[in-house]
């Protein structure tokens, strides 16, 4: 198999930093930080709030949402293509305006999920949610492969329709964009998100809140800290330490678990194509 061919077959390939680092099954630990992040922009909030079916089905969401990110990621580009097309339709409908005022955006004010603005916030997200939760659960990442990381997650930005123009230079622009946007309250958590938040921390499920709770506290942990007190979260001296010691415990055991375990199904299934090239 030569790069070639797999360029040829996926839009990222295996030894791309964005497929290598993203195979981690640990990294779904990570799911409901970002989640919690992207609602946190008062528009997308808004546009989950009024047109998902979060409420009724929260699990079926997530599971559908991550389906669609790791058929971009690993899927052919055949298959990526469907998966970025079904984004798009999902998205289509769901365009308004805010109920109330949120943080510096004014009631009244327009938001549409297909605006490559909004866009741009879901996608750093993404982004700077995989790599953080990659260096507290895997490894520590130099610099250089952080670059090659981010080098490579702008393609995703593309073929989800964000402009070249609107995205950050580097890994560091986009942590200074994000941090940025959270302090001139672009990013501000208003009610939708605080309604939101139960439902993609599954602490709206009576049959599973309990078992979830240690994934949800851990998810608090894992957020910002100006971002889990607009939320409302408080988090203690000692499960901020037993949070560090989770995850030092988590970064040892990673390294030796079998493949089987360790890397998502999308991305076994991805190699055993690239295998046949």
């Amino acid at each position: 198999m030569t790069n070639t061919t797999a360029e040829n077959q996926f839009y990222f390939t295996p030894r791309n930093p964005f497929w290598q680092m993203n195979r981690e099954q640990v990294l779904l630990l990570g799911g409901g930080r970002v989640l919690l992040m992207q609602i946190a922009h008062p528009m997308v909030a808004e546009a989950v709030y009024n047109h998902s079916y979060v409420f009724k089905k929260p699990l079926l969401r997530l599971h559908r949402t991550l389906s669609l990110t790791f058929a971009i990621v690993y899927a052919t580009k055949p298959e990526a293509d469907v998966a970025i097309a079904e984004i798009e339709r999902a998205h289509r409908p769901a365009v308004g305006r805010l109920a109330d005022a949120v943080g510096k955006h004014a009631a009244g004010a327009s938001y549409n999920a297909r605006n490559p603005r909004q866009g741009l916030w879901v996608w750093a997200t993404l982004v700077e949610g995989a790599m953080s939760t990659y260096e507290r659960l895997v490894a520590p990442v130099d610099l250089t492969v952080k670059e090659a990381f981010y080098a490579d997650s702008t393609t995703f930005a593309k073929l989800m329709g964000i402009h070249e123009s609107l995205i950050p230079t580097s890994y560091q622009a986009l942590v200074t964009y994000m941090q940025t946007a959270i302090d001139n309250e672009e990013i501000y958590i208003g009610e939708k998100a605080r309604k939101l938040a139960p439902f993609v921390t599954a602490q709206s499920i009576p049959i599973v809140n309990g078992l979830s709770y240690p994934l949800f506290r851990f998810t608090v942990g894992l957020l910002p800290q100006d971002i889990r007190a607009q939320y409302g979260y408080n988090f203690g001296k000692w499960e901020n330490k037993a949070l560090n010691g989770f995850c030092a415990t988590t970064r040892t055991l990673v390294s030796w678990l079998p493949s089987m375990v360790r890397y998502v199904a999308p991305y076994r299934r991805a190699m055993k194509i690239v295998d046949k090239l």
